[in-house]
């Protein structure tokens, strides 16, 4: 009796003791703006698998048949994917504000069909930005994209509606207080004209405080999204979605459309997702995070085809801070030799 009593007494003094340490931080003021004077790395890698399946009328001609049964051996797609995402700010400028340069890399990139044959893609692309931060908040956008046709057809005021659109999540995100055990569900509007194809839709995270050890927040992340898609297409032609749909699995670039009266291919997708996020606290670097999605998308096309394609996707990633940038040294002016006496 008198060891569990003082067994007993021990744990309620340990209790005692590391109570006010244990509960020193039950909640966080969430915050991902980078800081000034900031060097971060963030290396992301994405495993892929997507079926792809073509439902045609009764009445579809052998051609269309043919390629559907084309892209059905073809599948699965597995993709591979390691991207890297640097970041760095200057110092604070005498009104606050500072300068914010990012770099997002594809490092690697692989696809390969169900007989594991190494599927065409396009080269690797960098994007690159920078923007002027004040207050957490985004100033003086200037992103660089890389020179394709489709980023070429991107007004100076799209590209900042696209980037304004990404970062939405971040604005809604920031400046809330959560305690553990609390959520914070951000929605965000992804509404944008692309050229001549349109996307409609809305992004929703849900980020639930798990616990905040040693100035690390730990969050479980869920996603919902739901998206509307227009895509020109050529009305006559009577294999131009199974077409469009083969050349993704074989040579992921879209057919030539005929020269013909314009129309439309619609389609929705949906998505959920689960996940985790470690968030350090003094310096706001997202160290891990992890996300699994499932995606689901319907294309119906001219001729009554209808091109359903199942995604599993999981993404993960690490990052860390970088050491400043050494600046160089200058040299040092030679010392005037001592005069006699």
């Amino acid at each position: 009796m008198n060891r569990l009593l003082s067994l007993a007494t021990a744990l309620a003094l340990h209790a005692a003791i590391a109570t006010p340490a244990a509960l020193a931080q039950t909640s966080v003021k969430l915050n991902l703006v980078p800081l000034p004077s900031t060097r971060q790395q963030v290396d992301l890698t994405m495993d892929t698998r997507m079926n792809m399946s073509m439902r045609l009328p009764a009445d579809a001609p052998e051609q269309a048949r043919a390629e559907a049964e084309q892209l059905k051996a073809a599948m699965p797609l597995t993709m591979t994917m390691a991207m890297r995402q640097t970041l760095s700010t200057s110092a604070k400028a005498a009104d606050g504000g500072y300068t914010l340069d990012a770099e997002m890399a594809t490092l690697k990139t692989e696809m390969r069909n169900a007989s594991g044959q190494l599927q065409p893609l396009p080269p690797p692309m960098t994007f690159r930005f920078n923007a002027r931060l004040k207050d957490d908040q985004f100033e003086q956008i200037d992103m660089q994209l890389p020179a394709t046709a489709a980023s070429q057809a991107l007004s100076k005021e799209l590209q900042e509606q696209l980037f304004n659109q990404s970062f939405d999540w971040m604005r809604k995100f920031n400046g809330v207080t959560l305690k553990v055990g609390e959520s914070i569900e951000v929605p965000v509007e992804m509404n944008l004209p692309m050229g001549a194809s349109k996307q409609l839709g809305k992004v929703v995270g849900r980020y639930t405080l798990t616990g905040v050890r040693q100035g690390v927040a730990s969050f479980d992340v869920a996603v919902t999204m739901a998206m509307d898609v227009a895509l020109p297409v050529s009305a006559p032609a009577s294999a131009a979605a199974t077409s469009a749909a083969a050349s993704s699995a074989t040579e992921a670039t879209p057919p030539a459309p005929a020269a013909s009266a314009p129309a439309e291919v619609k389609g929705s997708m949906t998505a959920t997702g689960s996940g985790k996020m470690d968030v350090r606290l003094a310096d706001r670097l997202m160290l891990r995070s992890t996300m699994s999605m499932t995606m689901g998308m319907d294309m119906a096309g001219p001729q009554g085809k209808l091109l359903r394609m199942d995604t599993q996707m999981n993404m993960a990633s690490t990052g860390k801070a970088l050491p400043a940038v050494k600046k160089k040294a200058e040299k040092a002016t030679p010392a005037k030799p001592a005069s006699k006496g």
